[in-house]
């Protein structure tokens, strides 16, 4: 999975003979068919070509072939490989992202990493503090990938057995040095959202605990919080209790996917800023009107696109009825029409679950409109 630093290198590349950045999206449906990414290529190289112009068109021929073998013989793995190329600069690399972006071709003098940099816009890490005791530790998520962050130990002095006055006194004592590293975490986690920005936030620890810190944290981090629960720290490890916070996560994505839905089709009832179904939805991305394109998992449906002024159907045609032109078969429209969207600026949702099913009895897909 691609992290911010090897986005920075891949995006600093450039050479004056030109850079073939290719994207190819793979549909684990299919069961990782080996051919799939070849059968992908071939098709964007096609639409590739009718809109690139002559020296884009002179990067793709020289770089076609070494790119071609290597799809050839690829072993599919995650949901979208992207391969940046240039023979006569020594340019080679090969990306495996499990997340799915639209298939595309682009060639110029520098890599083209806008869709990869929007993949971390769009899947930005979540932060997960562990509070046990006197020590606490931060893991950050990118994707599927997780590193600790930071881990900090307080000297926190132990409860005192003698009741009365020298109670009271020693328990302000240890809630002073509680208070102390409590401020360190919020110190150190506000050092890392400047440094490596999260926007969710999941708190682990014993209720006071949780609630003392977060009274700490500023609004901006607190905005953040999706979460808190408990934890064994004695019994359960650091790996199984940050499954917990992805679950916890998951949750949260899918009853946010359920409202988007709902708020999707009560829109396109009552007439407002939004479609449901294939040919409506089609429509709005073909006028540039999606600002979020939804779909749920469902077998593809075939479509047609023409390859002279890209007019899209869900219906097979042969011959244009707009200009003619000659006709491109589809084997996923829904998918092709979320690519162009995708590419004109719009947000990609594939919904699951509740969502999905709801969105399923509307078509299968939809969109929230910018007009």
């Amino acid at each position: 999975m691609i992290s911010r630093p090897e986005l920075e290198r891949l995006a600093a590349l450039e050479s004056k003979h030109g850079i073939l950045s290719v994207y190819l999206k793979i549909d684990p449906a299919l069961g990782y068919v080996r051919g799939q990414a070849a059968s992908k290529f071939k098709g964007a190289s096609k639409r590739f070509f009718r809109t690139a112009k002559p020296q884009a068109k002179e990067i793709f021929d020289r770089e076609e072939g070494r790119v071609r073998k290597y799809v050839d013989s690829w072993a599919p793995q995650g949901r979208t490989l992207a391969i940046f190329s240039s023979t006569p600069s020594d340019v080679w690399e090969v990306v495996n992202v499990d997340v799915a972006l639209p298939t595309s071709i682009f060639a110029s003098r520098t890599t083209h990493t806008a869709l990869l940099s929007r993949l971390l816009d769009e899947y930005p890490r979540m932060a997960v503090v562990l509070l046990e005791g006197e020590r606490a530790r931060i893991y950050l998520g990118e994707q599927r990938e997780r590193e600790l962050g930071a881990a900090i130990r307080s000297e926190i002095p132990g409860s005192h057995r003698q009741g009365g006055w020298a109670q009271a006194r020693y328990q302000r004592h240890i809630e002073f040095h509680q208070s102390k590293h409590f401020r360190k975490v919020v110190d150190e986690l506000q050092q890392i959202s400047s440094l490596k920005p999260f926007d969710r936030l999941v708190l682990v620890g014993a209720d006071e605990a949780v609630s003392e810190l977060r009274e700490m944290l500023s609004d901006p981090l607190s905005r953040r919080v999706i979460g808190h629960f408990g934890a064994d720290f004695k019994q359960e490890s650091d790996d199984g209790i940050l499954k917990r916070a992805g679950q916890l996560r998951a949750d949260v994505l899918r009853r946010a996917e359920t409202e988007l839905v709902d708020r999707i089709i009560d829109a396109t009832e009552s007439g407002g800023k939004g479609s449901t179904g294939l040919e409506e939805t089609i429509r709005a991305v073909q006028d540039g009107r999606v600002e979020i394109f939804v779909m749920a998992e469902s077998d593809p449906s075939p479509g047609s696109v023409c390859e002279d002024c890209e007019y899209l159907s869900s219906e097979r045609f042969d011959s244009c009825p707009a200009c003619e032109g000659r006709a491109e078969q589809l084997a996923d429209v829904a998918g092709y029409a979320g690519e162009r969207a995708f590419l004109r600026g719009a947000h990609i949702d594939t919904v699951f679950a509740e969502a999905g099913e709801k969105l399923l009895r509307h078509g299968g897909i939809g969109a929230s409109l910018r007009y």
